[in-house]
């Protein structure tokens, strides 16, 4: 573990130096003659060797685990709240579970790029879906029903598809990755998807995919699965549709002086400022809307994927996966080491709050014992 044995070469070279000190201290015959300097320097090297030892106890934990290349569970770092986009989720499926016809469910996902949607939706896909669907289906089984749940990815037709022609382009990628059949129609598709249990369909976009007509082509979108044929009973269909948002570049004051003088002459704002709002703006209208346009499926828009919050993060780390980990004695060594980090983050970034994508990289670090726990000055 790299961490633990630079840890351990700094241990054995301030144990040379502190020897070292007390050797030319002892060749003085009276400790009243010692130089000021040795004596400072000697305590320096004790509080030193002293830190250091303690930082080696915090980590020494994780070493048995290391050796025994005990693996990370692949989505634990990223089961940080979401709680929000859980509970609407579970509502909208309480719709579908009790509607009395099946209908296809569509949910809308969005957030900024930082925010790992694609991870989010294997949690949804794994974890999330599975659990739901056992204990409100009549499938039997001793797995977690993850076999019972099929995805297929819809991929988005192209930019240059003009708004008429964008539901036969979304009708001709579906044919393709379900059945692999040009000549299938919509009935055809409907057909197969019944006979194969759950299906999840996913689409993905960026705001460059929607531009200026982001309202319509949402819509466009959810009226391909509003005309979809009708569902058998007991017939599951789950449509997600991913909107990520990019985020604007960083820039500095005289970057952020000449666009504040052009926008203000030419009346213009950030094209990414203005094609976010606009996006974010739609769907907000279209949440607000409860989906009342479309009376054939169920839709839902989740809340925002945003950036966590240093309690979510310690409520992560009382979860019980976590501690199935991490051993729950030393939840607290866990806790403190996520309060420096988000003390760091704070004075790096001026925000109180760390996007996915960073945060799993940190969490990840923290769990395979990269980062040292917090040291105890008091």
């Amino acid at each position: 573990m790299d961490e633990i044995e630079s840890i351990e070469k700094q241990i054995n070279n301030t144990k040379k130096n502190l020897l070292l000190t007390e050797e030319r201290i002892s060749e003085y015959p009276e400790t009243t003659s010692v130089p000021l300097k040795d004596i400072k320097n000697k305590r320096k090297l004790e509080t030193r060797l002293k830190k250091l030892r303690a930082q080696l106890i915090g980590l020494d934990k994780h070493r048995d685990r290391l050796k025994e290349r005990r693996d990370i569970p692949p989505l634990l770092p990223y089961f940080v709240n979401r709680s929000s986009q859980q509970i609407e989720l579970k509502e909208a499926l309480k719709k579908l579970f009790n509607h009395p016809y099946s209908q296809p469910l569509l949910c809308i996902i969005h957030g900024d790029k930082l925010q790992c949607h694609d991870t989010f939706f294997q949690f949804l896909e794994k974890e999330f879906l599975p659990k739901i669907f056992k204990e409100n289906t009549n499938i039997n089984t001793n797995n977690n029903y993850t076999e019972f749940i099929k995805e297929y990815q819809l991929k988005w037709p192209p930019r240059n598809t003009s708004i008429e022609d964008l539901k036969n382009r979304l009708e001709h990628n579906l044919v393709d990755t379900v059945l692999d059949n040009k000549f299938a129609s919509k009935a055809d598709i409907n057909e197969y998807l019944a006979s194969i249990g759950t299906v999840i369909i996913h689409t993905h976009l960026l705001t460059a995919d929607l531009q200026e007509n982001s309202s319509i082509i949402i819509e466009k979108f959810i009226e391909f699965w509003q005309d979809w044929p009708e569902l058998i009973p007991n017939q599951h269909l789950i449509i997600f549709l991913f909107i990520k948002y990019k985020i604007e570049p960083k820039q500095n004051y005289f970057q952020k002086l000449q666009n504040w003088i052009f926008q203000n002459l030419f009346k213009n704002n950030s094209n990414t400022r203005t094609g976010n709002y606009s996006i974010q703006k739609s769907i907000k209208d279209l949440s607000s809307s409860n989906f009342t346009k479309f009376d054939k499926i169920i839709g839902v828009v989740l809340p925002e994927l945003q950036g966590i919050t240093q309690t979510e993060v310690e409520d992560w780390a009382r979860r019980e996966e976590v501690k199935n980990y991490w051993d729950e004695e030393n939840i607290q060594d866990l806790i403190n080491i996520i309060e420096d980090m988000f003390e760091k983050w704070e004075k790096q970034q001026a925000s109180d709050t760390m996007p996915m994508s960073n945060l799993a990289i940190k969490l990840t670090d923290i769990l395979m014992g990269k980062i040292p726990i917090k040291e105890d000055t008091a």
